[in-house]
């Protein structure tokens, strides 16, 4: 009986069980990790600026639209505010990267006396990326923010002088703006 048990045939069959038990296991886990691991990796970078209704993040024009309308809400004389602000386009990302480049000349004559230079010259760039708890991420150089192309403020008390240039200068002090980009009017 005990030749029986230690058989290929029987211990063959266990390896196999045991084999699709640990990948069920391997798999399962990963379902799981994966399902937590996004509920903690999102973070809204906005969320001391606005409580949110919706789950999907605002874009940067939203933001910036929010804190300037509070801002400008706050000054003495003005009620109640809107804001739109227009940008030229995203946020521009420079990434880190590898470059290597390597240059091969060959000289080469033929039967009749000519000479040939054959030059080539090959460039390989990979981006640098970082490791980080929840998965590879690009090493950021640089990150352009957008151009403000224009900014509206609708405002209460905007009818007064004073107040509508209080609004004007704030606008084009917070975004570094030119005046020409820059339209206060009244609401009604």
């Amino acid at each position: 009986m005990l030749k029986n048990l230690l058989s290929k045939k029987y211990i063959a069959n266990l390896l196999v069980l045991m084999a699709i038990g640990v990948m069920a296991l391997i798999v399962s886990s990963n379902f799981f990790m994966k399902d937590s691991r996004t509920k903690n990796i999102y973070s809204d970078p906005t969320e001391d600026v606005l409580v949110q209704q919706s789950s999907q993040p605002m874009m940067e024009e939203e933001v910036v639209e929010h804190r300037l309308k509070e801002i400008l809400q706050s000054i003495r004389g003005v009620g109640e505010v809107e804001v739109m602000v227009t940008f030229e386009m995203g946020t521009e990302i420079i990434p880190a990267s590898n470059t290597t480049k390597s240059t091969d000349t060959t000289e080469e004559k033929d039967s009749g006396g000519g000479t040939r230079v054959v030059a080539s010259e090959n460039i390989t760039e990979t981006v640098v990326v970082a490791n980080e708890a929840n998965g590879h991420k690009p090493l950021v150089l640089k990150e352009i923010k957008p151009q403000v192309n224009g900014v509206i403020v609708v405002a209460e008390g905007a009818d007064s002088v004073e107040v509508k240039a209080k609004l004007y200068e704030a606008v084009k002090t917070v975004l570094q703006v030119p005046g020409h980009k820059v339209e206060v009017y009244s609401k009604k």
